[in-house]
């Protein structure tokens, strides 16, 4: 997992192609008009999902986890805190995994790590990591953001 802010990320020369590619595409885009829902970016190799939303308690939110696909959390608005460990550490289930949607949630997740998100930072969370984003700490809030998604056999050669 990383945690960025898009303007300092522009720049830095170490993130793989792919990534660099995806945070130019965001940079590049209209955040005032953008519709809510999916968009592609490189077809489905790289596609976002425009989230208009509310904050969660944290303890409300199921922990994830996908096997194909980088999450990008890039926030626009509000405040979100992304609970997140480097893998599953023998925690369990709570459903058997979506091949075809690339999710599985659990039951619980251990090792967390809180990441705080302002407007303008980003969260990349890769494969096997599980995470529960759009949480809070304190009161629901409004909340806008992208999760993009970026197929992971890029970043591999």
């Amino acid at each position: 997992m990383i945690v960025d802010e898009l303007k300092n990320a522009l720049d830095n020369p170490c993130y793989p192609d792919a990534i660099r590619r995806t945070l130019v595409a965001i940079s590049k885009l209209d955040l005032a008009t953008l519709p809510a829902g999916e968009q592609d970016i490189e077809g489905r190799e790289i596609y976002l999902n425009h989230i208009i939303g509310q904050s969660k308690p944290l303890h409300e939110q199921q922990p994830e986890l996908h096997r194909y696909y980088i999450d990008l959390h890039f926030l626009i608005e509000g405040r979100e805190y992304i609970g997140a460990a480097p893998g599953t550490q023998g925690q369990r289930p709570s459903m058997e995994f979506d091949t075809e949607r690339d999710y599985g949630f659990y039951q619980s997740i251990g090792n967390e790590t809180l990441l705080a998100l302002s407007p303008g930072d980003f969260a990349l969370l890769f494969p096997g990591e599980l995470h529960r984003p759009m949480a809070t700490l304190t009161q629901p809030a409004p909340l806008r953001k992208l999760v993009v998604k970026i197929a992971a056999h890029l970043l591999r050669g």
